[in-house]
């Protein structure tokens, strides 16, 4: 069985950012975002590939599994997507 994709997005201009199971987003909460969500990149759905980013890869790896969806305040600069 294949890992499935982690979708990455950042709200614009602030240090939130959302993994979702969902490519489109569309279950990026709009209450907590003053601006919109900008897809930045994806990653397996597998506790390494999450330990890539600054952020508690069991906790983000059981709110995925359980609700499609993980929110995260990332400092600046401590995460780079490349293009």
């Amino acid at each position: 069985m294949s890992a499935l994709a982690v979708f990455v997005f950042q709200c614009v201009d602030s240090n939130l950012y959302a993994l979702t199971l969902y490519r489109s987003g569309e279950n990026l909460p709009v209450d907590v975002c003053a601006g919109s969500w900008v897809y930045r990149t994806s990653l397996l759905l597998t506790k390494q590939s999450l330990e890539s980013l600054p952020v508690d890869s069991d906790a983000a790896m059981a709110e995925l599994t359980k609700h499609g969806l993980f929110l995260a305040r990332l400092s600046s600069g401590i995460i780079s997507f490349s293009d």
